[in-house]
């Protein structure tokens, strides 16, 4: 009589448990990102460019955040770059080559899980 007392605690401890990881996992998925454009001056810190290349430079080391990924659109609004960052050093430099891209504008949106930077660049 016991045994079957203590089984039973023990299953509904583990039914509460799992439970209360299955609303604390749903409430995750309900984060609304922040969403902060950068403007020239604001962003010099962790942007660098090379006009004559058509490259730019993003310096994690500048950023206070951590990257997860980087997304790179069109003026359309299409996706033409996306790397996963979330495994890099955070004293990297990344590098964006757009010199086999037209000219244009184009959205340069640095992600993290809680947020994104965005910037706009003209080619």
């Amino acid at each position: 009589m016991y045994n079957s007392i203590k089984l039973l605690a023990l299953l509904l401890f583990v039914f509460v448990s799992f439970t209360l990881s299955a609303q604390s996992l749903a409430s995750i998925d309900k984060i609304e990102m922040d969403f902060i454009t950068l403007n020239e001056s604001e962003s010099d810190w962790s942007f660098y460019s090379d006009d004559e290349n058509k490259t730019y430079y993003i310096d994690f080391e500048k950023l206070s955040f951590n990257l997860s990924e980087i997304v790179v659109k069109d003026q359309n609004g299409s996706v033409v770059i996306r790397e996963d960052v979330l495994d890099l050093p955070v004293n990297t430099i990344f590098e964006l080559d757009f010199s086999e891209f037209k000219s244009g504008k184009y959205l340069i949106e640095l992600r993290s899980f809680k947020g994104m930077l965005k910037k706009e660049i003209l080619l």
